[in-house]
Formats: structure tokens, sequence, C-alpha cells
């Protein structure tokens, strides 16, 4: 089977699919789409360090440590792996990816911080109590006058 007919296949590729999140030691580092051809080209794109050669998996220079989710191999690897290995070069994601790699240095996806609903009620009932003590206060000078 082809490269183009493996991608052509692959689950991405299902208009309802979820696009894999790829993490780096715990850090979300990019959304795998089908615009990247290999993981190994999708992880250099965001600037991750990450040693490679033959681009093809017959060296396993590129040889990571998946921490959780797997893989799909566009191509064999030559290279013998463990259950937990892959070859970037050679594999795309199918569903969300945790890797052993640093993430420093790279592109890392961050999101805007949203306030959760405690938070929302705590600053406005913090920004009432000044107004509660102030009318507090006036009555008490209402009530002394």
């Amino acid at each position: 089977m082809t490269k183009s007919n493996l991608l052509a296949r692959h689950p991405l590729n299902s208009p309802f699919a979820k696009a894999p999140i790829v993490r780096l030691q715990g850090q979300p580092v990019l959304l795998f789409t089908e615009q990247h051809s290999s993981l190994l080209q999708a992880l250099e794109a965001k600037k991750v360090t990450i040693f490679s050669e033959c681009r093809s998996g017959f060296c396993g220079a590129c040889k990571t440590r998946v921490l959780s989710g797997r893989v799909t191999y566009l191509t064999e690897p030559l290279v013998e792996l463990k259950t937990d290995e892959c070859l970037p070069c050679c594999c795309i994601p199918t569903e969300d990816l945790e890797l052993d790699l640093s993430p420093e240095g790279a592109t890392v996806v961050t999101y805007p911080c949203r306030k959760t609903r405690s938070q929302t009620q705590a600053a406005s009932s913090s920004r009432t109590t000044p107004n509660l003590k102030a009318i507090v206060l006036l009555e008490q000078e209402a009530i002394e006058e």
C-alpha cells in the first residue's frame, strides 16, 4: 500500500474525526492534521529538537519513547522497536499522543486563561464588599445622629 493510499484511509480523513493532539512531556505542542506528511515533519515545523537521518524508518536515529497514545506507520520500519517506542519519520498519530521529548524551544500551544464561575463570583463579591461596608457605616452614622 502506498503512502498516499494509507493517508487517504487514515481515520483523520473522516469528516467527523478529531485531530490528535501531540504533547511533549505533558505540554501540548501541536494538533496533527492532514497537512503534515509525518510526525517528524509536524514536530520540526513546531521547532521541536529531534535528531533524524534517513527520514524513512531505516536508521532509527529518531526513535522516540511514547508515553501514551498510538501511531500508524506509513512505511514499515526496519529498526527494532519496543512497544513504547516510535519512529516519527515514518508514522502519524492515530489518537492523542504524548512523547518523551523536551518541549524546550518548541512553539507550544497556549490558551487564554478563562475565569471559572467561582473566580468570577469571588471577583464580583470582592468588588461589592467595600460598598456593603460603606452602606453599613452610613447606616450606623445615621442611627447615631
